[in-house]
């Protein structure tokens, strides 16, 4: 439900004082036990651009202690590990390629519009490859996202927007829109959510480079089915050159456009920009 969770943030980020449960990953000590404060959480949905598939760059991981991530394997590089809370820069998905998805430059965009003391949970949920049934109740992944998203609830953290990137591996497929919107719809009741913003970026285009532009007419269909839907353009973004495969993929340039992008229309639709 909607609950106002008053917080009490350290450097690390929100810990578990709001709860009966044993606080096991960060020490008590509040820096301002005066300040309502929310953590906002993200989900990031989708396949491999949501995942990320150019190399992070130097720029790309300057930290923010504001901005976490719900850990999405245990990664040796990062230091990271499954389920646990750490301060966010690339890699948030999968650790073997070190890889900038939009959900890095997302948060950088957003961060510095939200009140002081606020803080962002983003909770990295895409899987390279796979088709948006894998994602829909009763799907491979379905159950493990929702997971994952209630123990990012269970911290204190309130969802205030979902991230959301698939379509490759249906390309034009025409059941693709309510497939997303029935997805979208269980999460919303296994989640307790109202209608947050949901965020659906447009494929790589054909001038672009892309294999798949035209499965952005069926894009262009969500927001007429699921309520505040919002479409992220991708038109002036690029194919990775190294992608010569698939002809799917951003390169780095893109992404960081394509993140941004989303950070600025999460910014616009949550009344930010005041």
């Amino acid at each position: 439900g909607d609950v106002d969770w008053i917080e009490f943030f350290t450097a690390d980020g929100p810990d578990d004082t709001d709860t009966d449960e044993p606080d096991t990953d960060e020490p008590d000590t509040a820096t301002d036990t005066n300040h309502e404060a929310t953590f906002h959480l993200f989900l990031l949905i989708g396949q491999s651009n949501m995942e990320g598939y150019p190399q992070a760059q130097a720029a790309d991981k300057v930290e923010d202690p504001r901005v976490r991530v719900l850990g999405y394997d245990n990664c040796t590089a990062t230091g990271r590990e499954d389920g646990q809370w750490d301060v966010a820069s690339p890699p948030l998905h999968s650790c073997w390629n070190m890889a900038l998805g939009p959900g890095d430059w997302f948060a950088k965009t957003l961060i510095d519009h939200l009140p002081d003391g606020d803080t962002i949970g983003l909770v990295p949920c895409a899987k390279s490859g796979e088709a948006i049934a894998t994602f829909m109740e009763g799907g491979t992944h379905y159950t493990w996202m929702v997971n994952r998203a209630k123990a990012a609830q269970d911290a204190g953290g309130v969802i205030s927007g979902i991230l959301f990137h698939q379509g490759e591996s249906n390309c034009t497929d025409p059941g693709w829109p309510a497939n997303v919107a029935a997805m979208v719809a269980s999460l919303k009741e296994d989640l307790g959510l109202g209608n947050v913003p949901f965020l659906a970026g447009e494929l790589l285009r054909a001038e672009g480079g892309g294999s798949c532009g035209g499965h952005n007419t069926l894009v262009a269909q969500l927001p007429g089915l699921i309520t505040n839907a919002h479409v992220i353009s991708s038109e002036g973004c690029f194919e990775d050159t190294s992608d010569t495969v698939y002809d799917l993929h951003f390169d780095h340039d893109s992404l960081v456009l394509l993140g941004t992008r989303y950070g600025e229309k999460m910014i616009e639709v949550l009344g930010l920009d005041k």
